[in-house]
């Protein structure tokens, strides 16, 4: 009974379709996280609109520019231009490994002929078809047609990468059953050999 006096004291006089409002007290654990919401503000303010803190931009290009540094060998450029691809046996065969492993067959077929992705065996290329260049789009990837870097995003050593384009260039000119016709729009005719 008396539970029903202290409501009836807290009663306002408001009254919306027979619902009656209380006028209770706000949790204590609200009231603390409204204060701190105020003070958080505050400091927010003060440090990066009066104190000169980093602007979201100025974080962006901060984070850009450490990028090569934590990245470390994924991102830097093959850098030698007079690689010539590898023709020994042990390198091409670890050179096949790479490509199973690294999942190329899933766009570009066990044997280099095409499935989603283009014909790896023909003259007629879409990035560029020297063997420099092909590593550096190996590297790369094209995540806009769906090619990550490295195949499956999984980074390989400068001697696996040597080894697994060392084997597309070895089966150039293998013209596999089933291969995928050339796309005239895309690809363009090598001049490399």
């Amino acid at each position: 009974m008396s539970d029903n006096r202290e409501e009836k004291d807290k009663l306002l006089d408001h009254e919306y379709d027979g619902i009656r409002e209380l006028d209770n007290h706000m949790p204590r654990w609200w009231v603390l996280g409204f204060y701190f919401t105020i003070v958080f503000a505050i400091g927010y303010l003060v440090y990066y609109h009066l104190a000169g803190g980093p602007s979201s931009q100025q974080e962006y290009e901060a984070e850009m520019a450490a990028l090569p540094k934590k990245a470390g060998a994924a991102v830097t450029p093959v850098a030698d231009a007079g690689l010539k691809p590898l023709t020994d046996a042990a390198a091409l065969a670890a050179g096949e490994k790479l490509y199973v492993a690294q999942t190329c067959s899933a766009c570009h077929n066990a044997n280099l002929g095409g499935l989603v992705g283009p014909n790896l065996t023909d003259e007629f290329w879409i990035h560029g078809c020297d063997y420099t260049t092909v590593m550096a789009n190996v590297k790369k990837g094209f995540q806009q047609k769906g090619m990550m870097p490295y195949g499956n995003g999984k980074p390989v050593d400068e001697t696996g990468l040597q080894q697994l384009v060392s084997y597309i260039f070895s089966k150039k000119g293998s013209n596999p059953a089933g291969a995928k016709a050339i796309d005239p729009e895309r690809e363009k005719k090598c001049a490399a050999k």
